[in-house]
């Protein structure tokens, strides 16, 4: 519930702020504003993130990249569980055995084996429970699905080169912020919220320069120790996710100037990735088809 107060206070203060720049000019922003975001993660003890990514994971072969990225947060693909079967409650409150089931399909430890010593195998469910049953008992309500709503940046910060989480979270930031100052060219617009920034700036797409623009959550999002996936490594490793998402305006949004992006999450995605470092990856939501970069 807490990322949903933030998106919908995100709302409220972006229309505010949009009608001082209806009918004015967009220009470049001054580069003593797109310093590194503040990143502050949620005081969560035992995040899905740090539950899924114990052990390095596994892939099934026939997982997409968005599949992948869910799997490391310790959610279902939408073949396994629809839209609106995750709460967003579930990154902070799963339970191991919830999440062992809710990945099952995607991933599994890279040891191989269950604590009994039966081999793991890659399935619709896992445990005999059924997708209804799932979504139900384990993934509750339908009000806000982390997959749908919220995108995520990712940073697999090798153990051997940040000392601390907190250093982990620091590199990662700043990573994110030369990916999206790269990628936006100018940034013309950065809104500093209590937690997050909006920026705003011209994105080269496949029909030519277009006006996007990008969430940063510089409040939430995840920070803990584990392992990269076996398909990056698989060493120990410092697990960072940022909010992180592309916004298209609307309706009164964008009549007031609030939302300004025209560019969608598959062209923003392919923009960013060309900037993207190896230890990096992101999803951008999108309906059930999320932009996703690994």
């Amino acid at each position: 519930m807490k990322t949903v107060r933030l998106a919908a206070i995100a709302v409220v203060v972006a229309s505010a702020t949009g009608c001082a720049t209806q009918g004015q000019d967009l220009k470049p922003v001054a580069a003593s504003e797109l310093t590194t975001p503040v990143f502050r993660p949620w005081k969560t003890e035992n995040p899905t993130l740090k539950i899924a990514n114990e052990k390095p994971l596994q892939f099934a072969p026939n997982a997409t990249a968005a599949d992948k990225l869910f799997a490391v947060l310790g959610m279902p693909s939408f073949a396994q569980i629809g839209p609106g079967g995750v709460r967003n409650a579930y990154l902070q409150q799963a339970s191991p055995d919830q999440v062992k089931q809710a990945i099952s399909a995607t991933a599994r430890p890279s040891a191989g084996y269950n604590n009994d010593g039966s081999m793991i195998a890659f399935n619709a469910i896992g445990g005999g429970v059924g997708a209804a049953g799932l979504a139900l008992t384990v993934l509750g309500d339908n009000g806000f699905d982390p997959r749908t709503k919220m995108g995520f940046m990712f940073c697999f910060e090798k153990k051997s080169e940040t000392s601390t989480l907190e250093q982990a979270g620091v590199r990662c930031a700043s990573k994110l912020n030369d990916v999206v100052n790269a990628t936006l060219q100018p940034t013309v617009r950065v809104q500093k919220l209590e937690f997050a920034q909006v920026r705003d700036g011209f994105v080269k797409t496949p029909t030519g320069s277009k006006l996007g623009e990008i969430f940063i959550g510089t409040k939430g999002g995840y920070l803990v120790d584990g392992y990269a996936p076996v398909d990056r490594g698989g060493y120990p490793a410092h697990l960072v996710a940022i909010p992180f998402y592309s916004e298209v305006g609307s309706g009164v949004g964008k009549m007031i100037g609030a939302n300004l992006g025209e560019v969608n999450a598959a062209d923003f995605a392919a923009a960013l990735r060309e900037h993207l470092p190896n230890d990096m990856a992101f999803y951008l939501p999108d309906g059930t088809n999320p932009a996703a970069a690994y």
